[in-house]
């Protein structure tokens, strides 16, 4: 059972129209994903750790250091690629600054918008 332990972090966007664009909380929690388990079913375990303000059926996970949204049907393991340079940076020593980011999926925000 392989994992993947990172830093998780929200972005209160549920308001499309709310200026404030920090991920919050500013001193984020690790979380502990599975890489065999799809996101979908890892999903509800970020949500209730950082008690964000999304509904459950509106987030999507972002990566920090390079804006990719995650397939949420897929398992880590099978996105290796889009994790490329997350956990180390230029000196080999693991990454400080980069989280994944619980925010609302990109499709809901814009029709709130319209």
């Amino acid at each position: 059972m392989a994992t993947f332990v990172c830093r998780v972090q929200f972005l209160d966007d549920t308001d499309p129209f709310n200026s404030t664009n920090f991920p919050e909380p500013t001193r984020p929690p690790l979380y502990t994903f599975r890489e065999d388990i799809p996101l979908i079913n890892q999903l509800a375990g970020v949500h209730r750790l950082l008690k964000a303000p999304h509904k459950l059926d509106d987030c999507a996970l972002q990566l920090s250091h390079n804006g990719t949204y995650l397939d949420l049907e897929s398992s880590l393991a099978e996105q290796r690629d889009e994790l490329e340079g997350f956990q180390v940076d230029d000196t080999g020593s693991r990454g400080k600054k980069h989280s994944v980011i619980l925010r609302t999926q990109l499709t809901v925000r814009v029709h709130a918008c319209i």
